[in-house]
């Protein structure tokens, strides 16, 4: 008994119903092989109706079908019918969204009714929670206020600037964000790529100092703009094509950007009372020659606040006291090294380090509309095009992966929605900051992180600590004006060290070379062009890298077996392909058949192999054609549904008639079998996978020569 194995294309994929040739009825095959050592996968059936071959995609029809169901007669589309389709389809999306919007501003009012009588009546209830709230948002807010500081000064903008930008980006993202309790400000990802704008030295030199900080206010506009597009996009979803390396580089090449924007701490300015009116060239660096005692104690005073910073977390509770979270180890360091400067290194010494009143001017005050006017030339308008769209890439991916790590402390199942809004909050807030003389931010890790861990689970945490942060800036700016400049980059080296992932260098020891390669070159790229495309190198080299191994893994078990073709007897080669054919893996594909050496006919079950690209599609047909070209033919069977589509849409209808219009049944038990796998088909260089070239036999490459010089004979022997 034979098990029959018709060829046709399946409707559905992993259906095993089968339609009886000429008649157009379903029944179940039966029938069993001989032998038990005959491998025989079943192949996919082919079915007419009246005559002609059903639909691929299809349906079992009746033999009443019309000419439209034929299989192998199948047209394409005409060329440019796709664009009213298009069309439609961006009209409907479009409609969507309008829809949405419509239903969201009628129901708003109502809605936010009904979420402040919640909200309240759930606080009345929960008093305790409330409290734990707002001061875990006052602990936040003492955080934000030197990082905030500090980060101004990264960025070349005044203080008050940074402090600004932290209110309105806690407010606003603590009320529409995607993660209630999760903290954003003035962040140092940000500010690596602002002082680019507002440097003597950066990419507006033709400018002065306040057209300078004009075009920045005007990019951070627009980068706000950009993100509420990228939300509006469903963009969030796409930080999952950044690998973990990918990311372990962003956060070093941060760190390492975070420590070189401190060096102007180390720094003096001779020609003015204020540091930021001296141009780079003015400034000089402190020297133990000529400003032994003032270096010596600004090395005390980064010394004084990092020791606080690491040891002071550690130290125990004054009984139910919780001081720790209400005086953070930042927060202490600050008031130590403003006691230190001022009480004894001013007085006890007579010598001064520089202060936040001697580097900038500070004014506490309400954020007030301001709308800057910029150049309109095209180097201006290009570069806030530029900036604007790698602010937002970098802050939103910066955000994202903060959401992500919120989810994973809380147990929250993250969704994609949530990603969505978070980006459409953070933009709504660089849009407001860049309307109010702010420089915007991002989603902030750490104080995210701390805010969380202090058993923050709701928005009024995240609200109340931009609401401090104003109040800070309005009632507390003497104070401000007074931190000593050394202890602020205490407070940032110490951010460096936590930022800076130290676990690469295991990976750099122990690691793949590809992990390793992926790490050293989004921290170089970081570090010395922009994060937003060291992030995108990282994601084109771990795709390349993938690409190349995936393409390593096509395997095929071969074997020689005796087989029905249209009720004729032949001895064929049975290749089962195992992985995915695409561009990277059609060379291991193509060597797996031999147009000299291999039989009449040759069967490529693709049950276990999916057709990726056209690569694929041009690699089967190439090897029909060539195989053709001495009177032999290829037949595939087995082909999955997403396959199929693949080879109708992009290949040769008449060479797919030819492959995929016959009957096979199995005749005889195998006669012989081979494994090609990736211990095989390659060469000495196989224990590399990442270099894995699979190489040609020297008849294999003869032939293909000969072949590609036009159509020749060749008298082949067969064997019995």
């Amino acid at each position: 008994m034979t098990q029959s194995f018709p060829l046709k294309l399946p409707p559905n994929e992993g259906s095993s119903a089968t339609t009886t040739p000429g008649t157009g009825n379903d029944h179940t095959d039966k029938n069993t092989a001989t032998n038990a050592d005959v491998e025989s996968p079943p192949l996919v059936p082919k079915e007419e109706t009246n005559g002609n071959a059903q639909s691929s995609y299809g349906n079992n029809n009746n033999g009443d079908d019309n000419d439209n169901n034929n299989d192998y007669e199948h047209e394409r589309d005409p060329f440019f019918a796709f664009v009213p389709q298009v069309m439609a389809y961006g009209a409907g999306i479009l409609g969507n969204e309008l829809q949405i919007a419509k239903n969201a501003a009628v129901a708003a009012p109502s809605w936010t009714v009904g979420f402040l009588k919640d909200t309240f009546v759930f606080y009345k209830q929960n008093p305790n929670l409330f409290f734990s709230e707002v001061i875990s948002g006052f602990t936040v807010a003492i955080m934000q206020i030197p990082e905030s500081i500090a980060f101004s000064f990264i960025a070349g903008v005044p203080p008050l600037s940074g402090l600004h930008s932290t209110f309105w980006m806690a407010l606003i993202t603590g009320i529409l964000g995607g993660k209630p309790g999760m903290i954003s400000g003035i962040a140092g990802a940000l500010a690596v790529v602002l002082v680019d704008l507002s440097a003597d030295d950066g990419v507006l030199t033709y400018l002065d100092k306040k057209q300078r900080l004009d075009v920045m206010f005007v990019t951070v506009f627009f980068s706000g703009v950009a993100q509420i597009v990228f939300a509006w996009l469903r963009l969030g979803k796409l930080v999952r094509l950044i690998p973990e390396t990918g990311m372990l580089g962003f956060m070093n090449g941060l760190a390492i950007i975070i420590f070189l924007a401190q060096l102007p701490a180390f720094m003096k300015c001779e020609e003015y009372p204020l540091f930021v009116d001296c141009r780079v060239d003015e400034r000089k660096y402190l020297n133990f020659v000529d400003d032994t005692w003032v270096l010596i104690l600004s090395l005390v005073h980064i010394g004084i606040c990092m020791a606080i910073m690491k040891f002071y977390p550690k130290l125990p509770n004054i009984g139910n006291f919780p001081i720790k979270r209400v005086l953070p180890a930042s927060l202490v360091s600050l008031l130590v090294g403003t006691l230190i400067e001022h009480t004894l290194f001013r007085r006890a010494f007579g010598v001064e380090t520089r202060t936040v009143a001697q580097t900038a001017q500070l004014k506490g005050s309400l954020p007030e509309f301001y709308w800057p006017a910029i150049p309109n030339d095209s180097q201006t308008i290009q570069t806030v095009a530029t900036y604007a769209l790698t602010l937002a890439a970098i802050g939103g991916v910066e955000s994202v992966l903060t959401l992500e790590a919120c989810n994973e402390i809380t147990d929250t199942v993250p969704k994609v929605s949530d990603s969505n809004q978070e980006l459409f909050a953070q933009g709504l807030g660089n849009l407001i900051c860049g309307m109010f003389g702010a420089v915007g931010g991002d989603a902030m890790i750490g104080q995210s992180t701390i805010n969380i861990m202090n058993g923050a689970r709701h928005r009024v945490s995240s609200t109340m600590s931009g609401i401090f942060m104003l109040l800070f800036v309005v009632l507390l700016t003497p104070f401000i004006e007074l931190l000593p400049i050394p202890t602020l980059t205490g407070v940032l080296f110490m951010v460096v060290l936590s930022t800076f992932q130290w676990k690469t260098f295991v990976i750099l020891r122990y690691g793949r070379l590809s992990d390793s390669a992926t790490i050293l070159i989004v921290t170089l790229i970081a570090v010395f062009f922009n994060l937003a495309i060291a992030i995108l190198a990282g994601i084109v080299f771990s795709s390349l890298v993938h690409s190349w191994d995936s393409g390593s893994h096509v395997t095929a078990d071969i074997q020689m077996k005796k087989v029905l073709v249209d009720g004729e007897e032949h001895r064929v080669k049975y290749v089962h392909v195992r992985g995915a054919i695409f561009f990277s893996s059609t060379r291991r594909f193509v060597n797996m058949f031999s147009v000299v050496e291999d039989p009449d006919i040759v069967v490529i079950d693709l049950k276990d192999a999916l057709v990726i690209d056209h690569s694929a599609v041009a690699a089967i047909q190439g090897i029909t054609r060539r195989f053709e070209q001495v009177g032999k033919r290829v037949l595939l069977t087995n082909v999955q549904h997403k396959s199929a589509g693949r080879l109708h849409r992009t290949g040769d209808h008449g060479v797919l008639r030819k492959q995929m219009t016959h009957d096979l049944a199995v005749a005889g038990v195998a006669e012989e079998k081979n494994v090609v796998d990736e211990a095989t088909v390659g060469n000495v260089y196989s224990h590399l996978p990442m270099f894995d070239i699979p190489t040609e036999s020297i008849d294999q490459q003869l032939s293909q020569l000969e072949f590609d010089q036009g159509s020749v004979v060749v008298d082949v022997k067969k064997g019995s």
